[in-house]
């Protein structure tokens, strides 16, 4: 993996208990969105799912964990068991959540007795479901656990929230592991976010944990395993990279569970707030439909694409066969013309960096500009040899090209009658700057604007790009 790659550290505060007291309720709660799929069927959380926190000025990473149930021979549920102990591992702070109404349950005294075993004095107690009055009359019979006196909290209405994260300072502050204050937190804009789509069981979980170093999600071979879209930040060459593992995504008839279709609707989510969309698909299955409906909802987000594909090592294979792929893949599927690819193995960890390189490649050409100048010269040139067909009994002439100031290659065509503008002619034009720049990976968008509704050209900025991808300095 080599040495360039690390993950971004903060203190761990990891939130552990039996399933459905509400664990990710209260993660959501504490950071004040819907971050974590929250859904009455027990053992929704799956994966450790990381997010930073910053409260008065005590910076930390807290982390939602699936839940816990001792003693269980179920592989799923082990395997989330494993994912806990990892988290309580390395956490400087624990919240462990019991449900006030329940009362104390076995699994709660099984879970109570493994947390004492690695010291209490980081474990705090958080009775949830605690917004009624008669709660607080209850509160004692929770100190048989043998934590101390419990936090009483609603995550629902956000009762004793502040509270018990003022505790949580506290441990940390008193154990040692004192957190940065909030101003060391990454602009958000200085983080390269990569979202990890595909169908299910094309090995995105997997090609995640590899690029991380460790299984921070569970990899199983029933398709389906990763419910909700887990961050994970990390530095690779000097930069800092989130990772967003997402669950596989399915044809909407496919999809038959109110939980399954909200876990769809995340993961579309996910592409909407990320820089790259990484593809990855089975090689071994190649590409299906629901993957070009994937690419599709990515170029209308306005994001980049990188294709990853994944199993590498099971192909049969000579030193052509990459390149037959990629010819074939471009010939047969025009929304991935454009769109870089590399060979990978998830299994082995074959060429897994190629795949944040690309990104980082991906993600500089959306920012780059083109010199003004050369693009008034090229769109003369292009209209004059190839002018707009005369649509709707309208003619609509070209005048002028520049790009607009867009996280993204958008490019305003000045034109009479612009609302007479083909789409044919549009992709035309795209095409045409793909070929000229090098804006692979990228979504090029072309749109007619009326003549008098002209913005000036910005200046030539150092980036910019001249034909054929080079730099102009």
């Amino acid at each position: 993996m080599g040495t360039n790659l690390r993950p971004a550290v903060l203190p761990v505060v990891s939130i552990v208990g039996r399933p459905n007291v509400g664990k990710s309720s209260i993660f959501n709660r504490i950071l004040g969105r819907k971050v974590a799929v929250v859904d009455d069927m027990p053992g929704v959380t799956r994966d450790r799912n990381y997010r930073p926190m910053v409260w008065n000025n005590c910076a930390f990473s807290l982390v939602d964990t699936g839940g816990l149930i001792p003693s269980s021979s179920d592989g799923m549920a082990t395997d989330v068991a494993k994912q806990v102990a990892i988290a309580c591992g390395e956490s400087g702070v624990i919240l462990f959540v019991v449900d006030s109404r329940d009362g104390i349950t076995d699994i709660d005294r099984r879970v109570a007795h493994s947390l004492r075993k690695l010291g209490k004095d980081n474990v705090i107690l958080v009775v949830n479901k605690s917004e009624n009055k008669a709660a607080k009359y209850d509160l004692g019979a929770f100190v048989a656990l043998g934590l101390g006196e419990g936090h009483p909290v609603s995550a629902l209405h956000g009762y004793g929230i502040g509270d018990m994260l003022d505790s949580v300072c506290a441990v940390l502050k008193r154990t040692g592991n004192k957190a940065p204050k909030s101003s060391a937190f990454l602009d958000e804009r200085d983080i390269l976010k990569i979202a990890v789509v595909g169908r299910p069981n094309a090995g995105k979980s997997s090609l995640v944990n590899k690029l991380l170093g460790e299984s921070r999600m569970i990899v199983r071979s029933d398709p389906g395993t990763t419910r909700d879209s887990i961050d994970s930040l990390l530095s690779y060459r000097d930069r800092s990279v989130m990772l967003i593992d997402t669950a596989g995504l399915r044809k909407k008839a496919n999809v038959k569970e109110d939980l399954e279709y909200y876990c769809n609707l995340r993961a579309i989510d996910s592409i909407g707030r990320c820089d790259v969309a990484v593809l990855v698909v089975d090689t071994v299955l190649g590409i299906h439909e629901q993957d070009l409906r994937i690419v599709r909802k990515i170029h209308d987000l306005r994001k980049g694409v990188l294709v990853c594909w994944n199993k590498w090592d099971l192909v049969a294979k000579t030193h052509t066969t990459f390149d037959h792929l990629v010819a074939r893949t471009r010939e047969g599927c025009m929304e991935l013309a454009h769109a870089p690819m590399v060979s990978t193995s998830a299994t082995t960890g074959q060429r897994i960096t190629a795949v944040l390189d690309r990104a980082i490649d991906i993600r500089e050409r959306m920012a780059a500009r083109v010199d003004p100048a050369r693009l008034s010269a090229l769109v003369a040139e292009w209209s004059s040899a190839h002018p707009h067909p005369i649509s709707e009994n309208r003619h609509v002439a070209i005048s002028g090209l520049v790009q607009a100031n867009a996280p993204f290659p958008l490019f305003h065509v000045m034109s009479t009658n612009p609302r007479s503008a083909i789409a044919s002619y549009k992709r035309f034009l795209a095409n045409k700057l793909y070929a000229t720049f090098n804006f692979d990976g990228c979504p090029v968008v072309v749109d007619f604007v009326p003549i008098r509704k002209r913005a000036p050209a910005s200046a030539a900025a150092p980036d910019s790009l001249s034909p054929k991808g080079e730099s102009v300095r």
